[in-house]
């Protein structure tokens, strides 16, 4: 058998199929071998004869890579018509005219800006309440703090310098201490208590001084040394605060009668007395602690006789025109100095 197609007589039998070696043509495996001696065309007519038929052409399948040109061209054909038909949609999707696609277009641009610029506004006044914020948080520390420190030098504690030396060795000139307002809240002052108190002969200035003389005590002051006298009889007063670094205390004075609260006062028109006949001061006692009712004079509150420790120098009861110390005058009880340094006192 011959190939039609190339020539070639050689062929692989590939089930009821005959493949050419040469140029891959395929043909129907009729089951007969052609005899080499006799031509192939005097065969096939005999084989036609004896069949009855007519001769029929057997047509070769198309080579592989014609198939597969087919199937290609096949497959991009398919592909044209399917974008053809997604063409088509999407032009009957879109804007009518180029007019509506425009305004369409203005449209968005002008809803984008107006969000763009409220956004831009909503972030600035974001910034500037968070600015406020930042600056309220700054300011209430320090107003709580500026409440706080007036509540405390109000009803709390009293910060004053001390401009004077009258208080050494204890408090030195300049030092700066700290007295309790709440101290006599619900306790007198004692002896020895070192107060803090508006000066009785100029109530704008404030006085430190130690308390040694109270209501119905008589204070003597002999050579520097101070004696107290009461209804427990007479005794030399505490005298380890007194200063003595420049040589011993002195001086002589006395003696002052300090009066208790509801003590008659009389008057001879230029000095008061005591119920025990003692003086207590010029008139101006009467006014600055006495109550008058019909004519009467009764001593208004609890009064109290202070002296510095720095006993030779200090400008105290012993030399004011109004000796004492009137119970609503004590801003507080001196508990401690801080500046230059620390001390706490008993």
């Amino acid at each position: 058998m011959i190939c039609k197609k190339c020539g070639c007589d050689t062929f692989v039998k590939d089930g009821d199929l005959l493949v050419c070696a040469k140029c891959g043509a395929i043909s129907l495996d009729i089951g007969f071998d052609f005899d080499s001696t006799e031509s192939v065309t005097n065969q096939l007519n005999r084989l036609e004869e004896e069949a009855g038929t007519g001769t029929e052409e057997i047509q070769t399948p198309p080579p592989i890579e014609e198939v597969h040109a087919e199937l290609q061209a096949e497959a991009e054909a398919e592909a044209k018509k399917a974008e053809e038909i997604e063409h088509k949609a999407q032009e009957e999707t879109e804007p009518e005219t180029t007019d509506e696609k425009n305004s369409e277009s203005e449209s968005q641009v002008a809803e984008k800006k107006n969000i763009k610029e409220e956004n831009k506004k909503e972030k600035k006044e974001k910034k500037e309440k968070n600015k406020l914020k930042e600056a309220v948080d700054f300011c209430i520390p320090i107003v709580i703090a500026v409440i706080i420190a007036a509540i405390l030098k109000t009803f709390v504690l009293a910060n004053a310098i001390v401009p004077t030396g009258s208080m050494i060795p204890t408090i030195n000139e300049k030092d700066r201490i700290i007295a309790s307002r709440l101290a006599y809240i619900s306790n007198n002052p004692e002896r020895y208590d070192i107060i803090m108190f508006k000066f009785p002969d100029n109530e704008s200035v404030k006085f430190v001084k130690r308390v040694l003389g109270v209501p119905g005590d008589t204070i003597n002051v002999i050579d520097g040394k101070v004696y107290i006298s009461n209804t427990s009889g007479q005794f030399a007063a505490e005298d380890s605060f007194v200063n003595t670094n420049d040589g011993p205390p002195t001086g002589t004075s006395g003696p002052f009668y300090i009066p208790q609260k509801g003590e008659t006062i009389t008057t001879d028109g230029s000095y008061c007395y005591a119920e025990n006949g003692m003086n207590v001061g010029s008139t101006s006692f009467l006014s600055k602690y006495c109550d008058e009712d019909n004519g009467t004079y009764t001593v208004a509150e609890n009064l109290y006789f202070c002296i510095g420790d720095n006993i030779n120098i200090s400008a105290d009861s012993r030399a004011w025109t109004n000796k004492y110390v009137a119970e609503s005058k004590i801003l507080g009880k001196v508990v401690f100095k801080y500046y230059p340094k620390f001390e706490k006192f008993e």
